[in-house]
């Protein structure tokens, strides 16, 4: 897939050169209004995980588990307890999965803006300046 994507994008990069098109134009307009690319909404979601985290950590573990323990007759406040405890691993493997999907797209459009804004080998009015000097 990567080597379709970067034959795209010099393909691309030739014909805007060529033509003064600019087909690429509105693809990195489009890229740079992506949830991925603006900072604040980045740190927007790390201070929800950070909240998250901190909640699941704070909690006094050990007294979840002497409430449960004291609690012999099974009454809903046990039950409670252990429905709250069941619930953790699956929320932390949510999160989990999301953290994982929201790399892989991060490092995807960080790759194609790469491939976009890299040098050329045919320098003209229309081109890019590099992402990286």
């Amino acid at each position: 897939m990567m080597n379709v994507c970067a034959g795209l994008v010099k393909i691309i990069k030739k014909y805007d050169k060529r033509t003064g098109a600019l087909l690429r134009l509105p693809f990195i307009q489009e890229v740079l209004n992506q949830p991925f690319f603006k900072i604040d909404v980045l740190n927007k979601l790390v201070k929800e995980c950070e909240v998250i985290l901190s909640i699941l950590f704070t909690n006094d573990w050990s007294s979840i588990s002497e409430d449960f323990e004291e609690d012999e007759c099974g009454s809903m406040s046990g039950n409670e307890n252990k429905e709250t405890l069941m619930h953790v691993p699956k929320e932390l493997d949510e999160i989990e999965n999301m953290e994982n999907t929201f790399t892989k797209l991060t490092l995807s459009a960080l790759r194609s803006l790469e491939e976009i804004r890299g040098r050329s080998s045919t320098v003209s009015i229309f081109s890019l300046p590099p992402l990286h000097n």
